[in-house]
C-alpha cells in the first residue's frame, strides 16, 4: 500500500516540478520582454499561454493517458516535458500544415481573410488532437475488439498483406474524417464571422 502511496506521489510530484518550471521560465520570459520590448506584459502572457496550449498541452494530455509510466532518465519531469513537446510538435503542427495545404489554401480566400482563418486552426486541432486521445484511452477496450475481429477478417481475405492494408485504410479514414470534421468547423466558423469566399 505505501509503494502505490510513494509511486502516486512521485507521478504527482514530476508533475508540478514540470509545471513549476513552466511557470517560472514563463514569468521570466515576460519580466525580461517586458523590460526590453514596448510590448505590454498582458500581450506578452496571453502569446505565452497560446504557446502553451499549442506547443505544449496536446502532447502533455497524451503523455498522461498512455505514457505516464514511461522512464527515459532519472528525471521524469524533464521526461514528460520532451515527450509532451515532441508529441504536441508532431500532432500539431503536421495536422495544421495539412488542413492548411488542403482546406484553407483551397478555398478562394483573400490575403487578410486566410490569415484569419489561419489563426482559428490551431485551436481547433488541439481541442481535437486532446478530444481524439481522451477518446481512445476512455473506448480503448471496444476499440481493440473491433480492431481484432477487422485484423482477423482482412487476414483471411488478404493473407500476411491484411493486418498492412487494414492500417493503411485505417490511418486514411481517419486523416481524411480528421480533415472533414476540421473543414467543417472552419466552415461553421467563417459563417460565424461572415467571411464569404470569392
Amino acid at each position: 500500500m505505501s509503494n502505490e502511496t510513494e509511486t502516486l506521489q512521485s507521478k504527482y510530484k514530476s508533475d508540478l516540478i514540470m509545471w513549476a518550471g513552466i511557470g517560472v521560465v514563463s514569468v521570466i520570459f515576460i519580466v525580461i520582454f517586458s523590460v526590453f520590448t514596448t510590448t505590454s506584459p498582458i500581450d506578452l502572457a496571453k502569446k505565452i499561454l497560446s504557446a502553451i496550449l499549442i506547443m505544449f498541452l496536446p502532447g502533455y494530455v497524451i503523455v498522461k493517458l498512455y505514457l505516464d509510466d514511461l522512464k527515459l532518465s532519472r528525471n521524469p519531469a524533464v521526461d514528460k516535458f520532451i515527450l509532451s513537446f515532441g508529441l504536441s510538435m508532431v500532432t500539431v503542427q503536421s495536422l495544421s500544415f495539412l488542413v492548411n495545404y488542403f482546406a484553407v489554401y483551397g478555398e478562394n480566400l483573400d490575403q487578410e481573410v486566410r490569415i484569419q482563418v489561419e489563426n482559428l486552426i490551431p485551436p481547433m486541432i488541439v481541442t481535437l488532437v486532446i478530444a481524439t486521445a481522451v477518446g481512445l484511452k476512455f473506448f480503448s477496450n471496444k476499440i481493440a475488439a473491433q480492431w481484432e475481429k477487422l485484423n482477423g477478417w482482412f487476414q483471411a481475405k488478404m493473407g500476411e498483406m491484411g493486418s498492412t492494408l487494414l492500417l493503411v485504410l485505417a490511418t486514411a479514414l481517419a486523416l481524411a474524417t480528421l480533415l472533414g470534421i476540421l473543414r467543417l468547423t472552419l466552415y461553421i466558423a467563417m459563417k460565424v464571422m461572415g467571411i464569404q469566399p470569392y
